[in-house]
This record gives structure tokens, C-alpha cells and sequence, in this order.
């Protein structure tokens, strides 16, 4: 019986340990991978705001998130105001907006934004799907005439969003492909 106890406190305290060494490690990593994006604005310059990030916390929810969420919008996320105020999808709808790791500045004379954009679908709304999106947009005079899939204009911006968290290695490229855009 002595043995039997010692065996079931020893497997539970193993369990526990290895418990605490994966969150550790998970926490690490999202530390690591948050620190990316304060770390590439300095290199270039940028302007970097954390928003509504957080250092031990990487979003990784790449799926759609949809539900019986109700917005009663009784009041304005003051991020989603200054960074994502559009209503193109995929923002003005949803609820539980939120914008993180915002980036900004001046790339090769064109002025650009950058960010992680997440909201939750309402069925109750019909908002469409919710999720994680990478969000790279640009400033723009006039509406090019062809706009791919996920690129929008509004409001004297031209933006392009993908599905997941933004990637800083591909920041440059993207705002390239959107002058391209602007200049065709």
C-alpha cells in the first residue's frame, strides 16, 4: 500500500513538473515571438505600439472564431478607433475587437500601417467569421482599378489582410506589393 502511494504522488508530482515546463516554455516562446515586433520598428525606425499585446501572450488562433456573441458596442476600443476604423471585412463588425503590435512609418517614401487584428463572430449579427488577421496597409490618393482578393480601399487607404498574426519578415514585401497596386 506504502509503495502504491509513493508511485501516485511521485506520477502526480511528474505531471505537474512537466506541466510547468511546457508553460514555461510556451511563455517563453510568446515572449520571444512578441519582442519581434518592438525589435524590427527599432531596427527601422518605426513607430511601435504594443496596443493591446501582451508580452507572454502570442495570439494562436488562426481559425475563424464564431459564436452567439452579441456586440452591444456600448463602447469604443479606443486601438480599434485609431488603428482599424473601417468597415470593410474584416472590421466594423463583430465583437471583442482588439489590435495588437501595431507598427508604423515610412518605407521607401510610402506610409504605411501595420498589425494583428482579431475579432469574434456573431451569429447574431451575421458578421461573418472572426479570427486572427494581419493586417498591412498603406496610404492612397484614389482607388486603383483592380483589387485583389483580402485588399480593400477606404478612406484614402489601400489595405491587404491575411488570415494569422503579423509577420514582420514579410512587412516590407507586402507594402511593396500594395505600391505596386497604387501605381498601376
Amino acid at each position: 500500500m506504502f509503495l502504491v502511494t509513493v508511485t501516485f504522488v511521485f506520477f502526480i508530482l511528474l505531471i505537474f513538473s512537466m506541466t510547468g515546463i511546457i508553460v514555461y516554455f510556451a511563455i517563453r516562446s510568446a515572449r520571444r515571438e512578441n519582442r519581434q515586433y518592438e525589435k524590427f520598428a527599432k531596427e527601422y525606425s518605426y513607430y511601435f505600439d504594443k496596443a493591446q499585446g501582451q508580452l507572454n501572450y502570442h495570439e494562436a488562433s488562426k481559425t475563424s472564431q464564431t459564436g452567439l456573441v452579441v456586440n452591444l458596442k456600448e463602447s469604443t476600443n479606443p486601438f480599434v478607433e485609431k488603428y482599424a476604423n473601417f468597415s470593410n471585412y474584416p472590421f466594423g463588425r463583430g465583437a471583442k475587437t482588439k489590435v495588437a503590435y501595431a507598427i508604423s512609418g515610412n518605407y521607401e517614401d510610402v506610409e504605411f500601417r501595420a498589425f494583428t487584428y482579431m475579432f469574434a463572430g456573431s451569429l447574431a449579427e451575421n458578421s461573418g467569421k472572426g479570427g486572427v488577421f494581419s493586417i498591412v496597409m498603406i496610404k492612397c490618393d484614389r482607388q486603383p482599378q483592380i483589387l485583389p482578393e483580402q485588399t480593400f480601399f477606404e478612406n484614402g487607404t489601400l489595405c491587404h489582410y491575411l488570415q494569422g498574426n503579423l509577420e514582420v519578415e514579410k512587412i516590407h514585401d507586402r507594402i511593396e506589393k500594395l505600391r505596386n497596386l497604387k501605381n498601376d
